[in-house]
């Protein structure tokens, strides 16, 4: 049994991880060699469709832009899912039915909601510009952050909360000495989700955007393909420059969560 579980995970890494690897690949081949042998190794390594990507278009300032989209807005959602979460960790009138509707947001398509965030973020005079975005993307996101925090806050102990109240510690310093340091790994863990989602949204960043110094670098890999001329190769290398990021992210907050989770609440 264990060779065969092995050559499961084997075969769905493979899966997986084929698509990408292809995608290298391609970036390393010229237009014509990509159509003429797609799977074929190139002729000459070069890296020419990265340096074209970085020289011809400002990558640096999509790259910026959607660094600062993906920051603003997971601070945002971040900082009002903490007090959400807390608010909801006390029993108040209606408090499951204020749960329900916030969380509920999940179950929601997020391009549902195009015409409103349209109208309400030209109304509020911030269309093309990159805080719209950012108050856009941390609202879509508040219901994923609100439904991961407030679960790992549902495990901490309550005891700890009525010692820091019996030792005269208010709501407020409860939260922000007690609460919130050990909510840390759930943090993280909603952060992560949140920038990684942030980074790589397409639709609204398309929608709220029109000029070329508040694109992002997902809105520009699509400009690499157009109705006159579709350079491939140079599409990938742009499309490898956008994922970078969120693995490095990913790999490195990802020890931080699993450091937290097996210190438990007694750190």
């Amino acid at each position: 049994m264990k060779w065969m579980r092995s050559l499961f995970l084997y075969a769905v890494g493979t899966v997986m991880l084929a698509p990408f690897l292809w995608m290298i690949l391609a970036t390393f081949k010229t237009n014509r060699e990509l159509f003429a042998s797609p799977f074929g190794l190139p002729e000459h390594w070069l890296l020419d469709n990265y340096a074209a990507v970085l020289s011809r278009h400002p990558v640096s300032v999509y790259f910026y832009n959607s660094l600062i989209i993906a920051a603003v807005s997971t601070l945002l959602a971040l900082l009002l899912a903490t007090l959400a979460s807390y608010i909801f960790t006390y029993t108040f009138r209606w408090r499951t039915g204020w749960q329900l509707l916030l969380v509920g947001g999940i179950l929601v398509p997020t391009n549902a909601f195009m015409v409103p965030y349209y109208y309400l973020i030209n109304w509020i005079g911030f269309y093309d510009s990159l805080i719209g975005i950012a108050l856009v993307y941390a609202g879509i996101s508040l219901p994923l952050s609100v439904l991961i925090i407030k679960n790992y806050m549902d495990t901490i102990p309550p005891e700890l909360a009525e010692a820091a109240f019996m030792d005269g510690a208010g709501v407020h310093r409860t939260f922000t000495r007690v609460i919130l340091p050990i909510s840390y790994p759930g943090i993280v863990t909603a952060s992560i989700f949140l920038m990684i989602t942030a980074w790589n949204e397409l639709l609204y960043a398309n929608l709220l955007t029109q000029s070329e110094g508040t694109r992002t670098l997902q809105v520009a890999i699509r400009f690499f393909l157009t109705t006159f001329q579709a350079n491939y190769p140079q599409a990938f290398a742009a499309m490898i420059l956008a994922i970078v990021p969120t693995v490095v992210i990913y790999a490195l907050l990802s020890e931080k969560i699993i450091g937290g989770l097996t210190a438990g609440a007694v750190k």
